[in-house]
């Protein structure tokens, strides 16, 4: 810095000395164009001593090191393949079934699976209400088997019911058998919630059946010890302020 600040000097004495060279020598003034030659001479030596002699490059600064790939756990593979299995069982079920919705019959469905051992799943909206034995075998949804057919309407009440006014479908059942394969999941989940300070846990869509049979489900939790239940646009809450 002090170099540049000292060429930058001498370039401004070396302007000066040669306008006023130009000024004597209208004025003519010999003598002083002499001196004034002289010293333009010097000025411009020392500007050339001071001239950089060599450009400096610059490296550039190291480029911190990337981290290495992480080899995938045993856990990730797992749950990798827990979420095939869900998105193969949603691809089946949609394909015979467009509008049906689906839960698994079991709370503990992922261990039953990684264990080897048979898993269910209840239906509905799939012309009536199923239950289905999703086949796997190494990890991988082979087929889903429904076990019954949709249930069929009693026909003695179909002749006491007015055929032109749209009747209402029962989720009675579907109610029941769903608090029935979860309430011990929920008791868990609400005193882990509790645990950790929480005040309320949510019941979303992706696990509940069709919506319509939500107000059913919160009356069968409340048979079951779950106080305040309730439906919400997203689903059930349960309440743990009691």
């Amino acid at each position: 810095m002090k170099k540049d600040w000292k060429r930058h000097i001498a370039y401004e004495v070396l302007v000066i000395l040669v306008m006023l060279t130009l000024l004597m020598y209208l004025c003519r003034l010999w003598p002083i164009i002499f001196l004034l030659i002289i010293g333009i001479f010097i000025t411009a030596l020392r500007l050339l001593f001071l001239s950089p002699k060599r450009v400096e490059v610059v490296e550039p600064l190291p480029l911190p090191a990337l981290p290495e790939p992480k080899e995938p756990t045993e856990k990730d593979v797992r749950d990798i393949a827990y979420s095939v299995i869900l998105r193969r069982i949603t691809e089946l079920v949609t394909a015979s079934y467009p509008e049906a919705r689906w839960v698994w019959e079991a709370p503990n469905a992922r261990q039953l699976i990684e264990l080897g051992e048979d898993v269910f799943i209840l239906l509905n909206r799939a012309g009536g209400y199923r239950r289905a034995h999703v086949v796997i075998q190494n990890l991988q949804v082979v087929t889903i088997e429904c076990n019954c057919a949709p249930a069929k309407p009693n026909e003695s009440e179909e002749d006491d019911t007015d055929t032109n006014e749209p009747q209402e479908e029962n989720f009675d059942l579907v109610a029941f058998e769903w608090a029935d394969a979860h309430i011990i999941e929920l008791n868990k989940r609400c005193n882990e919630a509790i645990g950790e300070g929480m005040t309320e846990i949510i019941l979303t869509a992706d696990e509940l059946p069709v919506k319509e049979s939500w107000p059913a489900i919160c009356k069968e939790l409340e048979k079951n010890g779950l106080d305040d239940v309730k439906c919400i646009p997203q689903g059930i809450k349960i309440n743990l302020t009691q």
